[in-house]
């Protein structure tokens, strides 16, 4: 009875134990160039639309609000004297975002072209984001924030709002309100 004991529990040792050996796919050589094609075309979209943005980012660095790609705690970065929006709270509760800049209305749901909530954040300077329209925005590509000093204020929307899905929404600055 004992050995039988020690069996079933060797037994039951290693169907616990094969489960973690997992297998993982094998990404065929033609799905991982495709994959790396897409990525250098996205990048290139970001990188063009980022030389667009920079040398209005610089200019407003000039005259006060300063860019600071590197910064790596609160210090490094200017403080409003209000809350960014009623109720803030936390690291970013006194981020300009985009207050005092030029406002943007998103009236458009596709993913690029004028109008949309691409466009309006590809943009540079100071800016505040605004929609006129509702619905579902469904991103081919990534969206991917590099200009500071933004304000995305999505309640804006009328009706049911806005929801952004599909690609990824990256933010890669400082002074983001959403």
């Amino acid at each position: 009875m004992n050995q039988l004991k020690k069996l079933f529990a060797v037994a039951a040792l290693t169907a616990c134990v094969l489960p973690v050996a997992a297998q993982y796919p094998v990404i065929p050589d033609s799905v991982k160039i495709r994959g790396e094609e897409q990525q250098k075309e996205i990048d290139r979209k970001s990188d063009e639309a980022w030389a667009k943005a920079l040398p209005v980012v610089m200019s407003e660095a000039v005259q006060g609000r300063p860019y600071k790609p590197w910064a790596s705690k609160p210090e490094d970065l200017i403080k409003s004297n209000i809350p960014a929006f009623p109720g803030a709270e936390g690291g970013g509760a006194y981020t300009p975002g985009g207050r005092g800049g030029k406002v943007i209305v998103v009236n458009s749901l596709a993913d690029s072209g004028p109008g949309t909530l691409r466009e309006a954040c590809e943009t540079g300077g100071a800016r505040i984001v605004v929609f006129n329209v509702s619905g579902v925005i469904r991103l081919k590509t990534p969206i991917n924030v590099r200009a500071p000093y933004i304000t995305i204020a999505g309640q804006t929307a009328p009706g049911d709002g806005v929801c952004v899905t599909g690609a990824s929404f990256l933010l890669d600055t400082h002074d983001i309100i959403i």
